[in-house]
């Protein structure tokens, strides 16, 4: 009988899906903090967008370089579970949720459907929270022991 064992990650992986998960919610992170200080009837929303896609592109290329170089090192390091960093993932996911919506009404679009927006996105990011919780921080909070 074939034992199924199950792979435990270097901390590298884990490292490499938090920085790219939290580079892919930055826009929508920074996007609620002039929301909500009403700066979009200051300057106009899509020039701070592109400002913000700018700095953005900067602190990914910076960062890749930064995790190629401390490759070795982090996949050397290996912990049972990485509870820790996914919680800080549910956060950032928490606050580029309202991101997402914000950006919505920033695009020009309906507001009627701002509800579904947040539906949708809400029901992909658990999902997707659920499948690298599970696999990649062996953190499944369904499963009963």
């Amino acid at each position: 009988m074939k034992l199924r064992r199950e792979k435990i990650y270097s901390h590298y992986e884990v490292s490499f899906i938090m920085f790219y998960w939290t580079m892919i919610c930055f826009l929508p992170i920074v996007l609620v903090f002039p929301y909500t200080f009403d700066i979009d009837q200051i300057i106009d929303p899509s020039l701070y967008i592109v400002i913000i896609l700018g700095i953005n592109g900067l602190i990914t290329i910076f960062g890749s370089l930064l995790l190629f170089i401390k490759k070795d090192k982090l996949k050397r390091e290996v912990k049972v579970h990485y509870r820790g960093e996914f919680i800080y993932l549910i956060f950032v996911s928490a606050f580029a949720i309202l991101g997402f919506v914000v950006l919505f009404d920033y695009l020009g679009g309906n507001r009627d459907y701002i509800a579904n927006i947040l539906v949708f996105i809400s029901a992909v990011t658990l999902i997707l929270l659920g499948f690298l919780g599970r696999k990649y921080f062996k953190f499944d909070y369904i499963k009963r022991k």
